[in-house]
């Protein structure tokens, strides 16, 4: 089964070369601790980082094979290690401190794909204690009322436990690109120079790099001092290079690309730290700290980081009140689907008179409901001419508006197949002949996703998927797209282009660098460039999505129903009952009807229950 998620085409990146670089199977490893991989049904080493001599005094021949333990002599330490790998462990006290060496280091582990991965580093002091970090954090974030003092709060609570040079509070926008929306620098910040505003190309991250930053893990990089091979025993009992075949996802210790390590210090940063901040398994964005020297930070300081940016986070949905907008529309689509409903019920009454009489009725009918709502009711349409469009601002067209809630956009097209083939427009929409051909590239069927058979396209770079002129940008650079029915009918929304005079931290590469062998190599221009970010509209939530697409299944359903429990109308056959009668232009209803004051209210929908 597919997610909603993966039908959600928000901030898709150019391609770029580097983006399949092995970054989770890299075969290195941080050169200031080691790293043993376990098999657990034997206790014995698999793999170890080849600087566990320099570390810990033993050679890594000593210890491929045998159990880790070979590499203490401290009695405490071989007694916590002989516990980390007893058999059937799978969860661990981390950290663990140990010795060797007459230096004290902390030990945390981890299981991934059958493997025990024990991460060595030398222990280092915490600015603060455990319990007052988490309290100062806890008390910090609860008092904000405003997104932008949460961002502010939280850059310099990042501050607060770190004591580093920079904290940049880095958040996701279109296409893959980032800009800093807070900065916060230490009293003593060897780091003065300031990239508050600045965007980042998403070029800086490759795309593996991503896939691992949403597990949520925290990326720790104290030292750009390059990385030093993962070893293995080979097939005559030598030591050789592990190569790409340990997944160290999950590690601490992860070596770094020669290219991140040359960005680095192409910055001036000695030290930095990335924390991820994953809502709705995707990520926002990153705090990152930097230091200009080489820096440590222990295990519970990045346990506390990791706390806090998930407080973060909880705090920012709150506040952008994501959930109460969206129970709102939920609400208001329950109240439209009603209003639609009622609408047919009349309509579907009054095609049992005849004569003058009938048609009076029928007419007054229309009247009553307005044309945006015979735009959705199967029954009729309100122009003979394909296309008609409606006014939000007007109050006839309430309805209008209220679809245009719906989903946040800026206009909507509702899509009519069949031999009366027809086009309603709403708002900020592209043209009629414009839809129909971006109706086309799904063929019959939009993707679908799900076991309840939802089908739902969604993008805030229409551009990215058919060619798309600077008119047609400005109009419906977002696109979300539902069906309703099974014959091609749909409903479309459009968010306009949204363009943002960034500066940027250095010139973002062209199409053809992005593709080159130049991405293999580290930037070093971040001096500030001044163009725009154009081809993208406001994202579309997932909540957002979920909510279209179980709206067109709702309406669906209202279609089925009145064409089962209505007759078929006057010169149509039963086969061609879903066809809408056209009704002629003159009769589009006056101001009169405001509010639908005399609809029922909307009965029970099965399936919209179901999943709200």
């Amino acid at each position: 089964m597919t997610s909603i998620l993966s039908h959600i085409w928000n901030g898709r990146p150019a391609p770029c070369e580097h983006d399949a670089l092995p970054l989770a199977r890299i075969g290195t490893v941080q050169p200031h601790g080691v790293m043993m991989v376990v098999v657990p049904e034997t206790g014995a080493v698999e793999h170890v980082s080849a600087n566990i001599e320099d570390i810990l005094g033993v050679p890594a021949r000593a210890v491929l094979g045998r159990p880790p333990m070979a590499a203490f002599q401290d009695a405490d330490s071989v007694s916590k290690l002989a516990d980390a790998v007893r058999s059937g462990r799978r969860f661990f006290d981390n950290p663990t401190m140990l010795s060797a060496r007459g230096r004290r280091f902390e030990m945390v582990c981890h299981i991934r794909d059958g493997r025990l991965f024990i991460e060595i580093e030398p222990y280092v002091e915490a600015e603060h204690d455990y319990q007052t970090m988490v309290t100062t954090a806890m008390d910090a974030i609860s008092r904000q009322t405003t997104v932008q003092g949460l961002y502010e709060t939280s850059a310099r609570l990042m501050n607060f436990v770190t004591s580093w040079d920079r904290v940049k509070l880095y958040k996701f926008v279109s296409h893959g690109h980032g800009v800093v929306v807070a900065e916060q620098h230490s009293a003593n910040s060897q780091l003065p120079d300031s990239f508050m505003g600045y965007h980042f190309s998403a070029t800086d991250i490759p795309e593996a790099a991503k896939e691992i930053l949403r597990t949520g893990k925290t990326r720790q990089k104290p030292t750009q001092r390059g990385s030093v091979p993962l070893l293995t025993l080979g097939a005559h009992g030598d030591t050789v290079e592990s190569g790409q075949s340990v997944d160290m996802t999950d590690a601490w210790l992860r070596g770094i690309h020669p290219c991140d390590n040359g960005y680095n210090r192409n910055l001036g940063v000695g030290s930095n730290i990335i924390f991820p901040v994953c809502m709705d398994n995707t990520v926002w964005g990153l705090f990152v700290v930097h230091n200009r020297d080489e820096k440590f930070l222990n295990y519970d300081s990045r346990a506390v980081i990791e706390q806090l940016t998930m407080m973060f986070a909880s705090r920012l949905i709150e506040l952008e009140a994501h959930e109460a907008r969206i129970a709102e529309r939920q609400a208001m689509a329950q109240q439209v689907l009603g209003t639609v409903e009622s609408a047919q019920a009349m309509l579907s009454q009054s095609m049992n008179l005849r004569g003058e009489f009938a048609a009076a009725i029928r007419l007054q009918a229309m009247q009553a409901v307005s044309r945006h709502v015979a735009a959705l009711a199967p029954t009729y349409v309100s122009s003979a001419t394909g296309c008609d469009s409606a006014e939000a601002g007007r109050p006839e067209d309430r309805f209008s508006a209220d679809l245009l809630r719906l989903a946040d956009a800026d206009g909507a097209a509702i899509i009519r197949c069949g031999a009366s083939s027809h086009v309603h427009l709403i708002g900020a929409a592209p043209d009629a002949l414009t839809v129909r051909g971006i109706a086309a590239m799904f063929g019959n069927r939009l993707p679908g996703f799900g076991d309840d058979g939802w089908r739902v396209f969604a993008t805030d770079a229409l551009g990215d998927h058919i060619p798309a002129d600077e008119a047609l940008r400005g109009l419906a650079s977002g696109l979300l797209a539902v069906p309703v029915c099974n014959r091609g009918d749909m409903i479309m929304w459009f968010r306009r282009e949204r363009v943002v005079n960034a500066t940027w931290a250095g010139k973002p590469p062209s199409a053809a660098e992005r593709r080159s062998e130049m991405m293999f190599r580290p930037r070093g221009d971040f001096a500030a460039h001044h163009a725009p970010l154009t081809g993208a509209s406001r994202p579309w939530l997932e909540a957002e999505v979920v909510l279209a697409a179980q709206f067109g299944a709702a309406l669906g359903e209202l279609w089925l129903r009145q064409q089962r429990g209505t007759p078929a109308m006057p010169g149509f056959s039963a086969e061609h009952g879903r066809e809408p009668v056209l009704v002629d232009a003159a009769s589009d209803m006056p101001r009169a009807a405001e509010g639908f004051a005399f609809m029922q209210p909307p009965a029970s929908l099965g399936r919209w229950n179901a999943v709200s």
